[in-house]
This record gives C-alpha cells, sequence and structure tokens, in this order.
C-alpha cells in the first residue's frame, strides 16, 4: 500500500511507519528491507514522465458536412484523409504532416447569423491559427486566399501587431448558415524572438 503511495521526502518515514511496521507482524529482516524501500520512494519518488503527443485534432461543426469539407479542402486546400470508417460524419484534412483539422455535423454548429463569427456572443467564437515562417509566406497565403476564393471566403489585410510579436490576417467562411463561417482562421509569422523556429521535416 505504501509503495503504491508518493511519498514526496524522506521525512515522511517516522516512528508512526515504524509502528504501523511492527503492527504488520513483520520480522526484523523484513521489516528493514521495508524501510529501506519506503526511504528509497521517499527519496525518488516524483510525478511520472508526461507521454508524448504525436498528434492533433482540431474539430469543428458545420450544418453541412460537405459544405464544410469544402471550405477545408477547396477554399484553404488542405489533403483529406482518404477512405475513413467515420466519414460520414467528420471529415478530416492534414493542416501539417501530425496536425489536422476536421469538421463533423454531429452536432449543431454554432449560430452566428445575426452578428457574424466575431459578434461577442459568438458561441463558437474561436480561432484557428496556422503559423507560417516568414512574413512573406503569410503575403502569399493571402494572395492564394483572395484570388483563388473570393466568391467562398472573406480575408482581412495582413498587419503586425506590437503588442503579440506577429504578422497576420484572419479569414472566414462567408456561409454562416451551412459551413464554417462562425469560426475565426488566421494565417500568422512570429516575429517574436522568443517563439520557437518551425523545424520543417
Amino acid at each position: 500500500l505504501f509503495l503504491n503511495s508518493c511519498l514526496p521526502t524522506r521525512a515522511t518515514i517516522d516512528s508512526r511507519l515504524l509502528s504501523m511496521g511492527l503492527d504488520m507482524g513483520l520480522k526484523r529482516l523484513e521489516l528493514a528491507a521495508f524501510v529501506f524501500l519506503l526511504a528509497l520512494c521517499g527519496a525518488t519518488c516524483e510525478r511520472i514522465k508526461r507521454p508524448e503527443i504525436p498528434q492533433q485534432i482540431t474539430w469543428f461543426y458545420a450544418n453541412d458536412l460537405d459544405i464544410g469539407a469544402s471550405f477545408l479542402g477547396d477554399v484553404v486546400g488542405l489533403n483529406e484523409v482518404p477512405n475513413l470508417l467515420q466519414k460520414k460524419e467528420c471529415r478530416i484534412f492534414h493542416s501539417t504532416s501530425n496536425h489536422f483539422c476536421a469538421v463533423c455535423n454531429t452536432r449543431a454548429a454554432p449560430n452566428c447569423t445575426v452578428g457574424g463569427p466575431e459578434e461577442k456572443d459568438n458561441p463558437g467564437k474561436s480561432t484557428y491559427t496556422m503559423v507560417v515562417s516568414s512574413k512573406q509566406e503569410v503575403d502569399d497565403w493571402h494572395t492564394y486566399l483572395v484570388q483563388a476564393n473570393s466568391t467562398r471566403v472573406r480575408v482581412t489585410e495582413p498587419g503586425h501587431s506590437s503588442t503579440y510579436g506577429c504578422y497576420a490576417f484572419n479569414f472566414y467562411d462567408k456561409d454562416t448558415t451551412n459551413g464554417l463561417g462562425c469560426y475565426r482562421w488566421e494565417v500568422q509569422y512570429f516575429s517574436d524572438p522568443a517563439w520557437p523556429q518551425i523545424h520543417l521535416a
């Protein structure tokens, strides 16, 4: 029982533990081993290492699965993971090699048809940020979205924020009824030198 508990320091091994050991009817040799193991646990016990996170999915919801998926695939240009068992309810797209965006119809999409995606009380108000490695790449994404998909997507102008140390713009699905129009999307480059550098595989 004691060995399955995390004892923070050796100070926890005191006369009370010895008394408990004696009460358990341990022989002298067994008691010595018992105390040694408790001391070892007390000296070395620490929280176990956090497991790795090799992949990540961000889930979005649309009232029409195909329309929501077309925004990710046809407008943003993400590649869909093919032949998934859940494709009738959720469609998943690569955003990077091990990170994914997914759209599902398993629950009602956020309703922002009155005030739009930036409305204060929009229940789906959240930001999905795609981080790129240079200011030029932000501008390239801006050009891509404006020229290739202007009928489906609304795009803001790129700008620099000294408060957040970044250069970025937002874009939105124009379909707030059936698509992903209640979410904010962002392309961003961090000019903050403290931000981790991007290492492409």
